[in-house]
């Protein structure tokens, strides 16, 4: 079992620290709490322009806003071709890794249909966060996920093609300052 806990306001395994998907092309969402319309407006243009199959890839707390904001967030964007929640789900929570709950929001409308849902106490909201996960583990995780969806030729071919251009570029650069094409 690998599990971090943090101290609050610690967050090395935050969604939007997955820069480690760069090298692979594969973009990054953050959304947190229900995303304005704009930001809507804004990915569904960038999926529609991309004649690729959307697959949207979930990370996030499990908890009852969580849910909610994932199932808004796809019902408002309408332009994926597939869904698929990797962490965290129920069964990682509770099962694979028995991550320490912490107090859930008092309140929250949402939390007594996802108590029912899930069997906990109406009486006692609770929620999961993805901090609570080593890194590595996340990482590891995350990976598995979109191992799948990668075209290797397809990548191979496009980081070639970029190295090329880095050369390129560097040779066009020292060319230009040995034909004097810099100022003082």
């Amino acid at each position: 079992m690998r599990v971090r806990r943090c101290g609050k306001g610690h967050s090395p395994a935050a969604p939007h620290g997955l820069g480690w998907l760069a090298p692979y092309g594969i973009p990054v969402l953050v959304v947190r709490g229900f995303g304005s319309q704009s930001y809507v407006d804004v990915v569904r243009d960038r999926v529609a322009a991309d004649s690729r199959e959307t697959i949207l890839l979930v990370v996030g707390d499990f908890d009852c806003s969580g849910e909610d904001v994932e199932r808004d967030w796809v019902a408002r964007t309408a332009c994926w071709s597939h869904t698929e929640r990797v962490l965290l789900t129920y069964d990682q929570v509770v099962h694979d890794y028995e991550l320490p709950a912490t107090e859930g929001k008092r309140g929250d409308p949402r939390w007594p249909a996802f108590a029912r849902r899930h069997g906990f106490e109406i009486e006692h909201p609770v929620q999961w966060e993805v901090k609570a996960l080593e890194p590595d583990e996340l990482r590891r995780l995350v990976l598995a996920a979109v191992d799948p969806y990668i075209d290797r030729q397809a990548l191979a071919q496009q980081t070639a093609r970029q190295e090329e251009q880095r050369r390129a570029l560097a040779s066009f650069v020292r060319g230009w300052g040995a034909a004097g094409g810099t100022s003082s």
